[in-house]
Formats: C-alpha cells, sequence, structure tokens
C-alpha cells in the first residue's frame, strides 16, 4: 500500500512538472512571456478584474463565453490583476489534471511505467500545436474535465478488468458535464455521448431501467449542483436576463449560423476536422491511431466500448462544428484522444529487450521523453518567438506609461477585441461594450459606445489602425505604435480626449 501511495504521488508530481515546463514554454500567459496579448484572454481577465470590482458580466461587461470562465480569471486576478500569472496557474492546474487523466487512461491498457513516459510527449503535442492559440482558451481549460470523463468511459468497457462507475462517479461526470456546460457548452458533446452510452448500456444491456434512471438523476444532479451557484450569482445581482439573453439567445441567434439543411453540419465536420489535422498532425495522427486501434483491435474494449468511444468523437465533433466552422483553436477538445495513441505504439516498445521497469532506466526514458517534449515545443509553438519581446518594448506598456503620466481614469479600446490595453494601464471599463466582440451584430451593439465617444467620455482611446475611426472629432491623436498580432503588423493609435 506505501509503494502505491508513493508511486501514485510521482506520477502526480511528473505530470505537474511536465504540465508547467510545457505551458511555460508554449502558453503567452506564462511569466516567460511579457503578457498575453491575444483578445480572447484579455476579455475574460478584464471581465474577471471587474467583477471584483462589483461588475456584473453580461450586464455591464459584454461577452458571449460561459459565465464560469470568468469566474476562473476573477479568481486568477486575485493571484495577481496586473499579469497573467494567476491565470497561468489555472493552465498549470488544468494542465496537471489533463496529463494525470491521459497517464490513466494509456495505464488501463499498458503498463504503468511505460505510460509514464508518455507525459510529456502528450504535453508537448496538445500544447505546441496551433489550436492551443495563444493560451487560456475555453477549450484548453476543459480539456482536464473531458479526459476525465474519457478516462471513465474506458475503465468502464475494459474487456478485461471493467469497473462500472458507481452514483458517485456519475455524479462527479455531471459535475464535469456541468463545469463545460457554463464555460462552453458546444464543448458538451462529450458527455451527452458519455451519459447516452451508459445509459443505453444499463437498460438494453444490463436490463435494467431502473439503474438507467438512477444513473440518469446523478447525472443531472452534478449538472444542478454546478449550475445552482453560477444561476445564484446571478440572480443575487438581478441579472439573470442578462445571462440567459447573451450566453444562450445571442449566441444562438448572432453567433452560430443555422444550417441551411440537414447536411451542414457534416460538412463543416468533414471540412474542420480535415483543417484541424492538417495544422494539427501530431496530436490528430496518435487520436487517429489510438482510436483505430481501440476500435479494431481485439481483447481492449467489449462492443458496447467500442460503440460509446466512437459515439464519444462523433458528437463531440458534432456539438463544436454543427453551428459554424469556427476558428482554429475550436477542435483542440479532440486532443483528448492523442493519448490513446500511444497504446499501440507501447506495445511495440514491450517487444524491445530493454526492461524499462528498472528504476535507472525508467528514470532516463522520462528524461529522454521530456527532453524531446522541450525540443518538439520549442520548435513547434508558435509562441516561442514572442518571447524575446521586452515589456517595457510592447505597445500596451508604452501606451500604459502616457496615460498614468497623464492621469487618465477612463479608456476605451474601440473597435478590436481587448488587447491588453486596460490590463496595462490598470483602468477598468466604464462602458458595457469596451471592445469589440466576435458576435455578428457589433455594429448594432457599437452604437451606444459612439454615441458616448461623440460625448468624450473617454480620457484615452485606442484604435487598431492608423487615424481615427467614424467620428472622433473631441479626440487628438498623440501617438501610432507598430506591433505584431496574430502574425500581421499591425498600427496601434491613442488618442486622447481635447480639452
Amino acid at each position: 500500500m506505501e509503494t502505491s501511495r508513493k508511486r501514485q504521488l510521482f506520477a502526480a508530481l511528473w505530470c505537474l512538472l511536465c504540465a508547467a515546463a510545457a505551458l511555460a514554454v508554449c502558453s503567452r500567459s506564462s511569466p516567460l512571456y511579457p503578457t498575453n496579448d491575444w483578445g480572447d484572454a484579455n476579455i475574460y481577465f478584464t471581465i474577471g478584474r471587474g467583477m471584483l470590482e462589483g461588475l456584473v458580466p453580461y450586464r455591464d461587461l459584454l461577452d458571449h463565453k460561459g459565465p464560469l470562465l470568468y469566474f476562473l480569471h476573477a479568481a486568477a486576478a486575485l493571484v495577481s490583476d496586473s499579469s497573467f500569472f494567476g491565470v497561468w496557474l489555472w493552465e498549470v492546474a488544468a494542465g496537471t489534471a489533463l496529463l494525470w487523466f491521459s497517464l490513466k487512461s494509456v495505464s488501463l491498457f499498458c503498463p504503468e511505467h511505460h505510460s509514464l513516459l508518455t507525459v510529456p510527449l502528450v504535453a508537448g503535442a496538445v500544447y505546441s500545436s496551433p489550436a492551443f492559440a495563444q493560451g487560456d482558451s475555453a477549450e484548453e481549460l476543459c480539456l482536464p474535465l473531458l479526459a476525465f470523463s474519457l478516462w471513465c468511459l474506458l475503465r468502464a468497457f475494459k474487456a478485461e478488468g471493467a469497473v462500472r462507475p458507481g452514483l458517485w462517479l456519475v455524479f462527479a461526470n455531471g459535475l464535469a458535464a456541468g463545469a463545460v456546460f457554463w464555460v462552453k457548452y458546444t464543448l458538451l458533446g462529450l458527455h451527452f455521448a458519455w451519459m447516452a452510452c451508459l445509459a443505453f448500456w444499463l437498460w438494453l444491456g444490463e436490463k435494467s431501467f431502473s439503474s438507467a434512471l438512477k444513473a440518469c438523476g446523478a447525472f443531472l444532479g452534478g449538472m444542478a449542483a454546478v449550475s445552482v451557484p453560477v444561476l445564484a450569482y446571478f440572480a443575487f445581482h438581478n441579472s439573470l436576463g442578462d445571462l440567459f439573453g447573451t450566453y444562450f439567445v445571442t449566441n444562438f441567434t448572432s453567433y452560430s449560423d443555422a444550417p441551411s439543411n440537414w447536411t451542414v453540419p457534416f460538412y463543416n465536420m468533414a471540412v474542420s476536422g480535415l483543417s484541424t489535422l492538417t495544422s494539427n498532425p501530431v496530436w490528430m495522427g496518435l487520436a487517429l491511431l489510438g482510436g483505430a486501434w481501440l476500435l479494431f483491435a481485439p481483447r481492449l474494449l467489449t462492443g458496447a466500448g467500442r460503440a460509446a468511444l466512437a459515439a464519444m468523437a462523433f458528437f463531440t465533433a458534432f456539438f463544436i462544428w454543427c453551428g459554424s466552422m469556427g476558428w482554429p483553436y475550436y477542435g483542440l477538445p479532440l486532443a483528448v484522444f492523442a493519448p490513446l495513441g500511444f497504446v499501440p505504439l507501447l506495445s511495440l516498445l514491450r517487444r524491445l529487450p530493454l526492461r524499462f521497469e528498472a528504476p535507472r532506466l525508467a528514470a532516463a526514458g522520462c528524461a529522454v521523453c521530456l527532453a524531446a517534449s522541450l525540443a518538439l515545443e520549442a520548435l513547434a509553438s508558435p509562441n516561442v518567438s514572442f518571447m524575446a519581446l521586452k515589456k517595457e518594448d510592447l505597445v500596451q506598456t508604452k501606451f500604459a506609461a502616457i496615460i498614468q503620466a497623464e492621469g487618465g481614469e477612463s479608456l476605451l479600446n474601440y473597435g478590436f477585441l481587448d488587447g491588453g490595453f486596460y490590463l496595462s494601464s490598470g483602468i477598468l471599463p466604464s462602458c458595457r461594450f469596451f471592445c469589440r466582440t466576435n458576435l455578428s451584430n457589433w455594429e448594432e451593439l457599437e452604437q451606444p459606445v459612439r454615441r458616448m465617444v461623440a460625448e468624450n467620455a473617454f480620457d484615452f482611446i485606442v484604435t487598431r489602425e492608423e487615424g481615427a475611426l467614424y467620428e472622433m472629432e473631441g479626440y487628438e491623436l498623440v501617438c501610432t505604435e507598430y506591433q505584431e498580432y496574430d502574425g500581421v503588423l499591425q498600427p496601434y493609435s491613442l488618442f486622447r480626449a481635447k480639452g
């Protein structure tokens, strides 16, 4: 028992080390980077910082992601409200959990001392990929919740030594599904398939309708346990209408496209899936290899398990892309299947004459895999070049120095996604539409902001173009700086209110 606990502790620390190392290199939230300039990450963090000052998502600061994402960033702001360090800690925690449950999934079919070799390789494959974006995406933070449920399903449907989930474990999966739902509900496909497959297996396979009903109740109870505090927060702030009107109604009507016929979602899946494969060949190749191996290799999964695994992969993709082809990072949740690609690869390792269960050889193998992972991250991550920039050379830092020197108290990020200027200047937004979003009706939403600009409601305005945006007669140009964003050199202009 003591030896087993030590092994578990070592495995957990190994996952933590590999996650921290990978995310230090690959995430722009890392202390190795001057800042995370990604628009989405800055929107989440601006809203999180605003929540600590009493501002309410949707009602006071408009974005369309799930509220739990903003709660996490509010907690990160308690660690540091002037940098992404707290966000990076969340990423490391999520990465550690992802690698832990990935290790447990691979260990279902391979010796654990072999499975440990895969931990840094999974981290390198996932976090160095273009789908990871700049770090701090909703997809990234949901990966451990998906990995947990995948492990539960694989364990439940092993061909030998299966462990059926009890009601408490089903409840835990409901908690995971509830968290995913309130982060980004289009990522709920895996959990939808998970519960559906378990319920059908209990009903038809075990011939127990009551067991299926109890399992569904436990799962929904877990989702409710997450939902109650979320709804209570908005009810307390009299903002339930803002929550539902934005997170559900606006997303359905303005952000996703209604398919013109039943073939459109499948077309989206095919095109976007192929694009994800070509852009992220390492983890997508591992996911396809592992999925095929578990579906067709004998004595790994039962027939019901194979059907459930296929359903989870299908519905994960279907929920993501049925409304639109989306952005390149949309496909990242499919990376949860990537660790399965090491199952056939480790079967080849067992044929080698080397005894990797020997402590020294196992340690050497882990060190080699970690080095290979770091090399992959340094060479493949699209973010590494940004690490060379100094904080004082960033346009965010330069503009903040001007704003602070002149005593600016209000700021507008005008006409583009949050560029990190609220964070650098330490100013919270003073209007609901504090930056442009990806919603299709942004012109309608921006009308009140234009009126505020015409009334000189802001001390400073930042635009991402040369010259004024629309009518800005009450403002004068202070300076324009050029900085690369998303691979394109962009002009950032700072305006000061006249008089």
